[in-house]
């Protein structure tokens, strides 16, 4: 007979060291296998925990925080009425930045 550990989302995400809305985004994404019930009441096993970290091994980046934003700062901005002040920000700060370079 096995010991089997179960457990929820909060605990194997403290296990994997990332928040709970990062682990539920690598799921969503596919970036590491999707547990079989996935709801606010999953029961996790250590089966599910271990396949994870295989799936983070292959790719480190499965539990990177830089999914949370897919489209770059400025394109967010371009085609709206900010574009033109957000453009004017970036030429300045470039600007300003060659003059501490020399």
């Amino acid at each position: 007979m096995t010991i089997t550990t179960t457990f929820g989302f909060p605990e194997a995400a403290a296990r994997l060291g990332v928040a709970v809305r990062t682990l539920r985004r690598a799921i969503r994404a596919g970036l590491v296998p999707a547990p079989a019930q996935s709801g606010a009441t999953a029961v996790l096993s250590d089966a599910w925990l271990e396949s994870v970290l295989a799936a983070i091994n292959e790719n480190p980046a499965a539990l990177s925080r830089t999914l949370t934003q897919k489209v770059p700062p400025f394109a967010r901005y371009e085609g709206t009425s900010c574009w033109r002040k957000y453009r004017t920000r970036v030429r300045d700060y470039y600007a300003f930045q060659a003059s501490l370079a020399v």
